[in-house]
């Protein structure tokens, strides 16, 4: 979107019209009444002109002055109808011109629009109205005290020191708002569909924008020109290179990406349905998958706080009515501190599966006597070589088919739940010998003694203090707090969490490509306005035009009541068998 303005006070001569507003009247296409109404009804369904009006009717010091030239309704209206000629971008000088020229005579009067002369001059009185009626609404929502604008960092810091973090707050949770009204639009004429086949699962990861302004060094005397964003780096947590020095306090190496800007975290839509290692060629009804949708957003500098901007994210899933189920995320959420991330996302209900870094292999917690091996419960008694599988893989001391076959033998010495979890996330969980079905034979357990000879013998170490709680009883009772940064249902590298796991990270990697192959949600040109809610405003409108493009290509594979599926369902790639997967690829003799 461009910042600059066209020239004032030009003639309306034909022979002195400037070229860029004659190359603007050359692009006209008239509304037609149909996309006017369906861009009525995707900003009504939003529900975002409610909530910006009484945001800015707020901000009024009194009610003197006139109204607004031009509505909030009537600019967000513009912006959804251009959105759809730009492949999700938008441009206000375009917005303006719709408003001014392009809408029909009776949605012009139903929206409260004068009437503009078609000249420069009259183009410019609307211009600077869209403008005026933009910033205002992006100033209403904008979570940063920061002018968009260049000035000394001692400033910047000033104003953030001064700034009420409660009304910050308060703009926050209303951009939030905003930007995630304009992404459900997108999705409600198909959220009954959605609703019907989609299996729950979601996978949360950001992605990097960048920003049109040049990023300086966070030592330097003055800020950048876009105060809101900050360095994206690929490797480590994200800082500014300037930032991590050696132990020798010289910088660190060149990381292998960098840019300044913004990042967006992203809810997207999974599937883990079927069986683990299903091929799509035998799946007839791959096609009633929902695709890879985007359901929740939230913009915000990079590699700041993504714990807290995750559970913003799926608090406004469950506000919006969308059930929790399987939630998958990277290293970046797994590695926050419980109560920032596990906790809350199991208190909504969503059930976690992650992946780990390499020094949280192994032993990462007990609990009455249990160990806590990889994300799972475990037998103490269990061997060394099999809580130091994946350790010793990734330190080239075993090799992949000695993983797989240590991975497997781990089922011996799990725990098995008892029952369900209780309202407060409790759940009492069974040693491994205990029960009627044992899946190991224990002399402290005599009962599970002579079952079954295929059963693994645990070899029970003496110890002066005697055996554990585990071991003394038949079950044990896990509260939510236990291991609660490293446990999950399903035990790292089985087959079905590499299932699940792979399944929902590749949609959510598959949407950034997607998008910034059709939208151009990473390039900077597209959003060439300063400030984080101006580009999270303009960055929904671009990931609402994503989601309504994959749910028209969908929607055509099903068959419904009035027509047959006009096209077939993509079944290119068939997945590999998850029960080859290792940390260092799949078995050699896997397809």
């Amino acid at each position: 979107m461009t910042t600059t303005s066209p020239p004032h006070g030009l003639p309306s001569s034909p022979h002195n019209r400037p070229q860029w507003w004659q190359e603007l009247r050359n692009r006209r296409r008239p509304v037609s009444r149909t996309n006017y109404g369906l861009a009525r009804r995707f900003v009504d369904q939003s529900g975002v002109v409610p909530v910006l009006e009484d945001a800015l009717r707020q901000q009024r010091k009194s009610a003197a002055g006139r109204c607004r030239t031009v509505p909030v309704r009537a600019l967000f209206i513009a912006m959804t109808l251009d959105s759809w000629r730009n492949a999700g971008r938008v441009v206000l000088m375009e917005a303006a011109d719709i408003l001014s020229h392009q809408l029909p005579q009776y949605s012009r009067t139903q929206l409260g629009l004068p009437e503009w002369t078609d000249d420069v001059n009259g183009f410019e009185a609307c211009y600077r109205a869209v403008r005026r009626t933009f910033h205002a609404s992006v100033a209403a929502m904008d979570p940063s005290p920061l002018p968009k604008h260049r000035l000394p960092r001692a400033d910047a810091l000033l104003l953030e020191q001064e700034a009420d973090p409660a009304v910050l707050a308060h703009r926050r949770r209303l951009l939030l708002h905003v930007t995630n009204g304009i992404i459900e639009a997108s999705l409600h004429p198909a959220r009954p569909v959605i609703d019907h086949y989609w299996d729950q699962s979601i996978a949360i990861d950001a992605t990097p924008l960048r920003t049109f302004a040049r990023g300086v060094r966070r030592d330097g005397t003055y800020t950048a020109t876009d105060p809101d964003a900050a360095w994206y780096v690929r490797e480590g947590d994200h800082r500014d290179p300037a930032d991590k020095p050696t132990q020798s306090g010289k910088p660190g190496r060149r990381p292998k990406r960098y840019m300044y800007g913004y990042e967006a975290t992203l809810a997207v839509t999974g599937d883990c349905s079927g069986p683990p290692g299903e091929d799509p060629a035998t799946d007839t009804d791959s096609h009633l998958r929902v695709p890879a949708l985007v359901i929740g957003m939230s913009v915000h500098r990079p590699g700041h706080e993504p714990a807290r901007n995750a559970v913003d994210v799926l608090t406004t899933l469950r506000r919006r009515g969308y059930p929790a189920g399987i939630l998958a995320v990277d290293r970046a959420y797994s590695s926050a501190k419980p109560e920032t991330f596990h906790d809350p996302a199991r208190d909504m209900g969503y059930r976690l599966i992650f992946d780990y870094r390499i020094d949280q292999l192994g032993v990462q917690g007990s609990h009455a006597g249990a160990l806590l091996v990889d994300g799972g419960w475990h037998c103490p008694h269990i061997p060394q070589a099999l809580i130091t599988a994946t350790a010793d893989l990734l330190g080239n001391h075993i090799d992949r088919h000695t993983w797989r076959t240590r991975v497997n033998a781990r089922t011996s010495y799990r725990l098995r739940p008892k029952a369900s979890p209780d309202a407060r996330g409790a759940q009492r969980l069974l040693c491994p010998a205990a029960g009627t079905r044992p899946t190991a034979a224990c002399p402290l357990k005599r009962r599970s003694l002579g079952r079954d000879p295929r059963l693994t013998v645990v070899d029970v170490t003496p110890s002066p203090a005697g055996p554990p709680e585990i071991c003394r009883r038949e079950s044990v009772t896990f509260n939510r707090r236990a291991g609660s940064r490293s446990w999950q249902e399903t035990e790292h590298g089985s087959a079905i969490w590499v299932h699940r796991y792979f399944r929902l990270r590749n949609r959510v990697e598959h949407f950034n490509g997607y998008s910034k192959d059709r939208e151009a949600i990473e390039r900077c040109q597209t959003r060439r306005v300063r400030g984080l809610a101006a580009q999270a405003l303009l960055l929904s409108f671009q990931i609402a035009h994503a989601n309504r493009r994959k749910l028209a290509a969908w929607l055509e594979t099903l068959h419904t009541e009035t027509h047959d599926p006009r096209r077939r369902a993509s079944d290119r790639y068939k997945p590999r068998d998850p029960s080859t997967w290792t940390p260092k690829g799949y078995l050699p003799d896997s397809k």
